[in-house]
């Protein structure tokens, strides 16, 4: 690889500030330059560079090991790349998420679904689908005292929210089962609710179709098709059942050695 030499900038000049596009002029929710990381001398991610259009469907394939979770948990801030850039335009943000932690991140609109899906086992369906409620009064304790009656009405709006979002899932008559009881296809529908609850715009999914049968993967899809449509989604998909999902999405990503490589989904 050539090693570009760097100059001196003269006495007194400014580095000038490198111009970052908005959204309305590139169309996109997420775009990446030249994005690098290696884990023990390994190289993960090889100069990836993309762009991820408004209310896509991707599907990220690559042999096991590839980096394709790596790759997800970078765009969610979980890792930081060694070299390049990925900036966000989501729900009025842009922020690069090389800069940012996974909190900042989450709060500007990037939603993950977990492959251990992650609910909270000893809190009810509705209470993990409040828990994503974004910009309570009461994660201040002090605010929260302060405009009691506003606490109440913040509640009030999330509880109504939180079961419109479980019906739309087909979760409502569950709402007040404890999650651990749940079936794996279950918990996929409550952490859907729970991305829905917390309005994030871009959705990072972990093989969403894992661990269900024919007909429960079937059903999955139709509603993951149903809320990207339905409500403007994101999102990047890792599945292993690939030719399942793929006619459901606009393009297939491959990561094979470091690189990234899009193309048109068949």
């Amino acid at each position: 690889m050539r090693t570009m030499r760097s100059q001196a900038l003269p006495m007194g000049k400014a580095i000038p500030a490198a111009r970052v596009p908005d959204r309305q002029a590139t169309g996109c929710v997420a775009k990446a330059e030249g994005v690098g990381l290696s884990f023990g001398g390994q190289r993960i991610l090889d100069q990836v560079s993309f762009s991820l259009l408004a209310r896509s469907a991707i599907l990220l394939r690559g042999d096991n090991g590839a980096g394709k979770t790596t790759l997800l948990n970078v765009l969610s801030g979980f890792v930081r790349p060694d070299f390049g850039r990925i900036h966000l335009w989501i729900n009025g943000s842009n922020l690069d998420v090389t800069r940012c932690d996974p909190v900042e991140v989450a709060r500007a609109g990037v939603g993950r679904l977990w492959q251990d899906i992650r609910l909270f086992p000893t809190m009810t369906v509705i209470e993990n689908v409040l828990a994503a409620t974004p910009g309570f009064v009461t994660q201040n304790s002090i605010s929260a005292l302060v405009a009691w009656s506003r606490v109440r009405r913040q509640e009030k709006d999330a509880r109504q929210e939180a079961m419109e979002n479980l019906r739309r899932v087909g979760m409502e008559d569950l709402a007040s089962s404890s999650a651990d009881k749940l079936s794996v296809g279950q918990m996929k529908r409550v952490a859907i609710a729970r991305l829905l609850q917390s309005n994030a715009e871009l959705w990072l999914l972990d093989e969403p179709l894992a661990g269900l049968d024919k007909g429960s993967a079937d059903s999955f899809m139709v509603l993951l098709d149903e809320v990207r449509r339905l409500h403007g989604k994101t999102f990047v998909l890792i599945e292993h059942q690939h030719e399942r999902i793929a006619p459901t999405c606009d393009e297939t990503w491959y990561l094979a050695d470091g690189v990234l490589r899009t193309g048109r989904s068949s």
